[in-house]
Parts: C-alpha cells; structure tokens; sequence
C-alpha cells in the first residue's frame, strides 16, 4: 500500500510581511527528505521514498502499512461507514453535498492499539505531533463514487472558518492511504 503526503494548494495563513521584517516560520509537517533517501524511519517499520515534487509538494510513500494493518483497518471500519459529509464553511457546522459521494468516518484518536500505533508511526515520519492530527478517516468510493476538486484547508475568509478551526485547527498538510486497490478506476488527481 502507497502513501501521498501533501501540503494544501493554497495558503492556510496570509503571506508573511517583507523578509525584514518577516517573524520565522512555524515548523510544517513533512518527512525529512535531506540527502535524497530511498527510506525514511517511521518509528517501528521503513517506509519508501517513491517519488517527490516540490510545486506542488507531493511525496509518494511506499510501505507505510502492512496488509494486515490495511484489512484492519478496513474490517474495525466496516460498519461504521455513513455517507460522508463535508464541512459547511458558511456555518461551520456538516452537511451532504453532491460534490462528495463517498461513505466515510473517523476513528478517535488512539481509538485502539492499531491506531494508536498507526497514529504514531505517521507523526514519526512527518515530524508532526499526534496531538496536532486528526483521527484516521476512512472513506470507503463505490464504483462512480467521488470527491471532486476541494481544497482540504479551511478557508480564513469564510464566516464558519472559526467554529471549524475551534474543533480541531487549520489543516497544514495531507496524507492520503490507500487501503486496497481497486480492480479498476480509482485514484487521486490535483487538477491545479
């Protein structure tokens, strides 16, 4: 199973002021990819170095998961899969949208010892405390199912920007896994 990790398409917070008066950036989450490695430690496994872009910053992993952690994950959520929904950013509350068609839900944070586990080993590998993520989402695409372009940061200048950003912050960076290949379709595109 294959990893994405990427950074939004567009800018979470306003640009900084002039570099002399600029204040230094807050730490991002990101692998360190100095030197151009074929592995990166994650804690308890290695995870392969499968390709890298900077504009857009796109890193391809191989290997985060094992297949019994992926049929897990895939089995713990089975049942607990409604229609997703997506954020309403005019109120900040959900709702259903005809632009996501998947059926989804999230596990609490260090809901049990495979997501703990998992939880761990991508904050390891992204430098990027657990504490500062979300739990693990999990979206189950029927055949024609989708979710068209989106922008998964919260967008500052919406009036529910607040509400969302009081559950859980702005959101800095992706990681998509693949759970299971499908026998055809399926896939992620960045149209911009």
């Amino acid at each position: 199973p294959g990893a994405v990790a990427g950074a939004p398409a567009a800018p979470a917070q306003p640009a900084a002021a002039p570099a002399q008066s600029a204040e230094p950036r807050a730490s991002m989450p990101g692998p360190q990819l100095e030197g151009s490695p074929l592995y990166v430690d994650a804690g308890d496994r290695k995870v392969q170095v499968l390709l890298t872009m900077n504009h857009p910053r796109v890193v391809v992993f191989g290997d985060l998961l094992s297949g019994d952690e992926c049929e897990a994950l895939i089995a713990s959520a089975r049942e607990r899969l409604p229609r997703s929904l997506t954020v309403e950013t005019k109120t900040g509350g959900e709702a259903l949208n005809v632009d996501r068609t998947s059926d989804g839900m999230f596990f609490t944070r260090g809901e049990n010892p495979l997501v703990e586990r998992i939880e761990a080993r991508i904050a390891r590998l992204l430098h990027w405390p657990v504490a500062f993520g979300e739990g693990l989402q999990i979206l189950r695409y029927s055949p024609g199912a989708q979710y068209r372009p989106h922008y998964d940061y919260f967008d500052p200048a919406e009036p529910g920007t607040p509400t969302i950003l009081r559950r859980g912050g702005q959101r800095l960076a992706t990681l998509v896994i693949y759970l299971q290949e499908p026998e055809q379709g399926g896939g992620t595109t960045f149209p911009d």
